[in-house]
């Protein structure tokens, strides 16, 4: 077994259970925006799955391997985006309990990964392994940033509903 090949196995496995979280999670949110979010995150782990696998057979089928070009990324704006458009605000009065707790656990689970990959790539002394951890790091902060920003926008309008109906 090659030096990185059992670290690059368990980032595959954790974009895997990314994947399934976000794919059960899609069917437990109410709200449509939060809903098609999780759906397309889920989309966006497997294809950090694949990018993974690809780069796995590369690495421990050659002496030397490069890293393939980045691949597409989700819209940071989803949310404000689609806000207006999807009638939020009126969603949140409906279903805010059980949608911010799913949106602080994916930003939390994002920022778990991300700091993964930011010590796999501190230690890594190959410098494309380095980089592969490093653009998934890069690549898993956004996600979190995503959520973070979302969980703290819901959590302050609900805050300010009004109490006792």
């Amino acid at each position: 077994m090659k030096k990185y090949e059992q670290a690059i196995r368990y980032a595959m496995q954790m974009e895997l259970d990314g994947h399934d979280f976000f794919k059960e999670k899609s069917g437990k949110v109410a709200n449509e925006t939060s809903r098609k979010l999780f759906l397309q995150l889920a989309d966006v782990e497997m294809e950090h799955y694949h990018f993974l696998k690809r780069h796995l057979e590369k690495y421990v089928g050659a002496e030397t391997f490069e890293l393939e070009e980045r691949m597409e990324e989700i819209d940071p704006e989803i949310f404000d985006n689609r806000a207006e458009k999807e009638h939020v605000e009126e969603a949140l009065k409906e279903s805010d309990i059980p949608d911010i707790t799913i949106l602080r656990m994916a930003y939390l689970i994002e920022r778990d990964y991300k700091e993964f990959y930011e010590n796999a790539a501190q230690n890594a002394e190959d410098s494309i392994i380095k980089e592969l951890f490093e653009t998934l790091s890069k690549w898993e902060a956004g996600h979190e940033s995503i959520f973070k920003k979302e969980y703290d926008r819901r959590m302050k309008e609900y805050m300010n509903l009004p109490w006792g109906g």
